[in-house]
Parts: C-alpha cells; structure tokens; sequence
C-alpha cells in the first residue's frame, strides 16, 4: 500500500464510464470510494504535521499495525458527527436546485414562444 503523498503525485486521472449517469451519481460514487479516503478526510491544522510523521514513520519502517491505525483514524474523523453524510446530502441538495434552476429556465424560454 502507497502512502497518500504517492497517489498524489502520480499522474492518474480518474475515468468514469459515460453511461448517462448523472453528476450527482458520479459525485456519491467517488465520496464512497475507498481508494480516496484520505484524501476526505478533513483534519484540523494541528494534526496533520503529527499524521504526516506517524504516516512516514509506518512506511519506512513497514509497521503494518500503525498502517491500520491512520487507515481508521482518517475514517473516524470523516465519519465524525456524520460529515460524510452531510457532505453527500448538501451535493444532493445543490444537484436539487440546479436541477429546478434549469427547470425553470426552460419554462420561461418555452413561455415566451
């Protein structure tokens, strides 16, 4: 396993399948994909020089048990008082209203006719 300064700097672009899915589908999609956890995770400024050096200590060293134990920790604090799930339900609500926006410009255009 990378550490997550690796998968930043490759060059990957992230391909979705265009099958007609919709933004906000592709946007859940990512957000539960595991693959970018940590990249999710929102960490307070005091905790991420500390992560960082018990993340490289972990993989110099390959100390599987400290691995897991960031693995967890940035999926606890993603997951704390439900972010995870108001960040979804707030891209839900803004795919809502861009979708009534839309909505109603086309009335307006097929009104004027």
């Amino acid at each position: 396993m990378s550490s997550s300064i690796e998968d930043d700097l490759k060059d990957e672009i992230i391909k979705t399948k265009d099958d007609g899915q919709s933004d906000l589908s592709k946007a859940t999609e990512l957000l539960f994909n595991n693959k970018w956890v940590r990249r999710k995770t929102k960490l307070r400024a005091r905790s991420v020089s500390a992560l960082s050096t018990i993340d490289t200590i972990a993989t110099l060293y390959d100390v599987d048990w400290l691995k897991s134990w960031l693995e967890s920790y940035t999926e606890f604090v993603t997951s704390v008082d439900g972010q995870g799930r108001k960040d979804i339900v707030d891209i839900t609500k803004f795919s809502m209203d861009k979708q009534d926006k839309q909505n109603e410009r086309m009335m307006d255009m097929l009104g004027k006719r």
